[in-house]
């Protein structure tokens, strides 16, 4: 058991500087769902006690004394988008500890879904009521650092410890560094329910065509190969960029030359055109939370998605993690499967956009990133909450798992391995050789505005929904990014 934990650590140094993604609100698409599990408390929250209430956020690595600060008349407001139940019972129990030890000083959090998230900051940004610790996505941070929305973290990172994080978790921008990851988001493990692929007499699918074949094979009555979103969201755009890439393309060149486009792009929206048959019905709908639900209600045999689906199913259907493997991503054309994996940073807001208590915020976000904290928050969905840091990666409580997941530290290790994967501010210029996905390097600054457009979505519901051909979904997207691209040079 020692041997197969110590191999959790590993993987994140055999993947270097690899960076994820966010969780959105649910919004369920089968008949069947799932009710939360009970707290350690023994009583379940209620979606208004999940939604909001009093909170704090940990990760980090280095234990440091808990701060003692001046009281403060402003309250520190903090909003993010971890919504699950055991993880807002560690945010009450942190925040009280904090506030204990820091009389007259009040922490006010608030926990939304991603799609809420992104309509509260755009809302707050424009009156100027910004929180003062705030969820920030990475391809935000360019747009917000350099309209001066956010305040440098510099002294915060360094207080943790540059070598903690890998580089391209904590590149700076314009030489200073505005957001901090909290955890890594890994949205891409190749899930499988073992048990339906030896029923059907069928092998874990290796390629594109295998998966295809494999999928429409799983496919009976109400249950379904696999599953992926049609929504016009930045979760389909994540699902359509892994295929891309997979097919050999990427947005950028590594002079940050638009060159989106060509045979990979195409044979991207091809394969998910021939694997739309095996989807279960209602998937332009679907935000993060409905590939979870798909897959706990039992309804799809193949998902590629974030360690949240094991974390929730050991938490209410503990049976179906004896059923579920992890495996390859099955191979595009260039000869792999490229997943998906960024840094789940939190920001501090300026007093320009409205944060009142800056100082203080900072003092609470230095206290949330460190100690014990760190790990206790990870465990709270383990295997999901992936610490950035190096020492929380190899604290013996984190590799030894939680009770649940006992002896499946091979879903553990699955999670944890980020190696050939991307995220959008890392792709410009990667390249496939030998099997394996090689960084350019860059960190790309302008990708933001076409993700926040949902240009990637748009395209792929032109081919899925409006039945284009996907050459000319393509030409649509190119002429959509190079103006999304000029107006954003210009900014």
């Amino acid at each position: 058991m020692k041997k197969r934990s110590a191999a959790i650590a590993s993987r994140f140094e055999a993947a270097g500087d690899l960076t994820l993604l966010p969780r959105i609100r649910r919004r369920p698409a089968m008949n069947a769902t799932f009710e939360p599990a009970a707290t350690a408390s023994g009583a379940k929250p209620s979606r208004r006690s999940v939604i909001k209430g009093l909170a704090g956020a940990a990760v980090g690595a280095v234990a440091l004394a808990a701060p003692r600060i001046a009281r403060a008349a402003e309250p520190i407001r903090f909003l993010h988008d971890e919504t699950d139940p055991p993880t807002i019972e560690f945010f009450n129990k942190a925040i009280a500890a904090f506030e204990a030890d820091n009389p007259g000083l009040k922490i006010e959090m608030e926990a939304v879904g991603s799609a809420g998230r992104l309509q509260k900051v755009t809302a707050m940004l424009n009156a100027h009521t910004m929180p003062e610790i705030f969820k920030i996505l990475p391809e935000e941070r360019f747009s917000f650092g350099r309209q001066g929305f956010l305040e440098p973290l510099d002294d915060v990172i360094n207080a943790i410890g540059v070598d903690q994080y890998p580089d391209r978790m904590i590149a700076p921008i314009d030489g200073k560094r505005y957001s901090i990851p909290y955890t890594i988001g890994h949205s891409s493990v190749f899930w499988y329910r073992q048990d339906l692929l030896e029923a059907a007499g069928v092998e874990l699918p290796r390629t594109w065509d295998e998966y295809i074949a494999t999928a429409a094979k799983l496919t009976t009555g109400d249950q379904f190969g696999t599953v992926f979103p049609a929504n016009k969201n930045r979760v389909t755009s994540l699902f359509f960029s892994q295929y891309y890439w997979s097919a050999g393309g990427t947005y950028f060149d590594k002079d940050l030359n638009l060159v989106f486009g060509g045979d990979a792009a195409v044979a991207a929206l091809d394969f998910q055109k021939r694997l739309f048959a095996s989807v279960p019905p209602g998937v332009v709908n679907y935000v993060n939370n409905d590939l979870v639900n798909a897959y706990l209600t039992e309804k799809v045999a193949l998902v590629s998605w974030a360690g949240r689906l094991v974390s929730t199913a050991a938490a209410n259907k503990p049976d179906l993690v004896t059923r579920t493997r992890a495996g390859k991503r099955p191979a595009g054309p260039a000869g792999v499967g490229v997943g998906f994996a960024n840094p789940n940073n939190l920001a501090l807001a300026s007093e320009a956009v409205g944060a009142r208590n800056v100082g203080a915020a900072k003092e609470f976000l230095q206290y949330i990133l460190t100690g014990d904290r760190a790990v206790d928050f990870a465990l709270t969905a383990y295997p999901h909450l992936i610490p950035p840091t190096a020492a929380v990666r190899s604290d013996p409580r984190l590799l030894a798992g939680t009770p649940a997941l006992a002896g499946r530290n091979d879903l553990a290790e699955a999670s944890f391995d980020i190696s050939d994967t991307l995220d959008f501010e890392s792709e410009a210029g990667a390249k496939i050789e030998g099997g394996k996905v090689e960084l350019s390097g860059v960190t790309n600054p302008y990708i933001g505005a076409i993700i926040a457009k949902d240009i990637p979505a748009q395209i792929v519901q032109q081919v899925l929904l409006q039945d284009k051909a996907p050459a000319d979904a393509v030409a649509w997207g190119q002429a959509q990014m190079e103006s999304a691209l000029a107006a954003a040079r210009k900014g």
